[in-house]
């Protein structure tokens, strides 16, 4: 089996974890009113951060600060970075809709999309399962990704 071209930085996904559980959970404390900006603020990030690297604020935290002052060292492995995006997209569409259930006034909705992200991250930062990559392998497996996207397979 040949290596994989690509290479993942865990340390810089467990940092980014991290942040969304610090994130979700201070808004959840904070309460809907102030909250919900918190919960669009990491939505957004997730988002931006999943359309362009150099936008994920969380995980550039690791990059630049944390790695470079010796705090994490770097924990790369051979693996594509595709099922991690597809996972942080899926965080992002969740806390969106957390973000406008809180503005609508679905108090309860809103909390429960905020709380599945803080849930899975923490599942992901504490065993390092990560549910979306799970639903990105399914969606592979039975061929319902586009193949622009499906297992790297437009780069080879």
């Amino acid at each position: 089996m040949p290596s994989s071209p690509y290479r993942v930085d865990r340390n810089t996904l467990r940092t980014n974890q991290a942040f969304i559980v610090a994130f979700t959970v201070l808004a959840f404390v904070l309460g809907d009113a102030v909250g919900r900006w918190l919960v669009l603020f990491t939505a957004l990030v997730m988002a931006l951060g999943t359309a362009h690297p150099a936008f994920a604020l969380f995980k550039q935290v690791h990059q630049r600060i944390l790695r470079p002052a010796g705090v994490l060292r770097p924990d790369v492995h051979a693996e594509d970075p595709m099922p991690h995006q597809f996972a942080q997209a899926l965080g992002s569409i969740f806390l969106f809709a957390s973000f406008f259930s809180l503005l609508a006034g679905a108090i309860a909705v809103g909390w429960v999309f905020n709380w599945i992200v803080t849930a899975l991250a923490v599942v992901n930062l504490t065993v390092q399962f990560c549910a979306g990559c799970f639903v990105y392998y399914q969606l592979d497996r039975f061929g319902l990704l586009p193949k622009a996207i499906a297992s790297g397979r437009a780069a080879r």
